[in-house]
């Protein structure tokens, strides 16, 4: 059963993600960290079925770009490539949730 304030918490999530990817006073490691973060702690199992996989599979995407480096840090984000932040920006980017009703 899908819970509202899941799918809310979903948008708010959306929402600090495209502020921090137009912050022009952070640097793109620290974008790429930080859109990561937004998510941090969003209760997957209040999603419908179909959303849950989405933001998964998007998250699996994110893993795997990951899995290229250690890092064992926040500052070692810098090690991680200018096109490999940047995908990893877009796909945090386009996790927007559904329009709530």
């Amino acid at each position: 059963m899908a819970d509202r304030v899941t799918y809310q918490q979903w948008l708010e999530s959306a929402e600090k993600v495209q502020s921090i990817a137009a912050d022009t006073s952070l640097e793109l490691w620290q974008k790429a960290h930080r859109v990561n973060e937004a998510y941090a702690g969003l209760a997957l199992e209040g999603l419908r079925s179909k959303h849950r996989h989405k933001l998964l599979a998007a998250f699996g995407k994110v893993n795997a770009v990951f899995a290229r480096y250690t890092l064992n840090s926040f500052d070692e984000y810098e090690k991680i490539t200018e096109s490999d932040l940047k995908e990893i920006i877009k796909i945090v980017s386009s996790l927007a949730p559904p329009r709530l009703k």
